[in-house]
């Protein structure tokens, strides 16, 4: 993927993420945007992990790579340069392409407004997008290799012990996401799911995937 394309799909919900941590949601009070991984795969938004500590969301790199397969990784985080707001955005594809994106932040609460997204030259990390890398240099589970549970191995002699790839893939995400919940839940982190359908959506819950993963958008 061009990262032009990317930029496109994830700006959107990276901004409206922002933009709902600043008025809050009627429980909470305004606050930062956690530090947000997000992964990309057939173009589309497939997942994301935010946490409190960006150690921590980076840490999800290579589970997200290896688990969900994703063509592309950015870690989105807010930042302050030269003593103006900004969001940041790391990105790092499969095959090495990567960029990091700068967007000023002007106003508060619902009156906050977002510059173009621009070049940003040298990030003052690279070990963020070193570790993007480092992530998706790992080989990503091969999904035809998924077995059949007990209950689908009782049909007619000869039925195929693997899981059609397509559902395959959406059973391994589902096993990824729960995952990654499971390891940044106790310092008030979360995984998300984005399904490709509401077949695909049912799947990923029959397959163990937490229900509170499951949503619509990434924000």
């Amino acid at each position: 993927m061009l990262i032009a394309d990317i930029m496109t799909l994830v700006v959107p919900p990276v901004t409206e993420l922002l933009r709902r941590s600043r008025t809050g949601d009627g429980t909470a009070g305004a606050q930062p945007m956690f530090p947000t991984i997000i992964a990309i795969r057939n173009e589309r938004v497939v997942a994301a992990v935010s946490t409190p500590r960006m150690a921590a969301t980076l840490s999800c790199a290579q589970t997200l790579a290896v688990g969900l397969g994703a063509e592309a990784l950015v870690l989105a985080a807010e930042a302050e340069l030269d003593g103006t707001p900004a969001l940041t955005y790391s990105v790092m594809t499969r095959e090495r392409h990567a960029k990091y994106v700068l967007q000023e932040i002007t106003g508060e609460g619902a009156a906050t407004r977002f510059s173009v997204p621009v070049d940003g030259g040298d990030p003052a990390n690279g070990g963020i997008l070193a570790a993007l890398a480092a992530g998706l240099s790992q080989r990503p589970i091969h999904v035809t290799q998924v077995a059949r549970t007990g209950s689908d191995t009782s049909g007619t002699f000869g039925d195929a012990p693997f899981l059609p790839a397509e559902q395959g893939r959406v059973v391994v995400d589902a096993g990824t996401v729960r995952t990654l919940q499971e390891r940044v839940q106790g310092i008030g982190g979360r995984a998300v799911y984005i399904a490709r359908s509401p077949e695909a959506a049912q799947l990923a819950l029959d397959a163990g995937m937490p229900r509170a993963c499951l949503v619509n958008t990434l924000a």
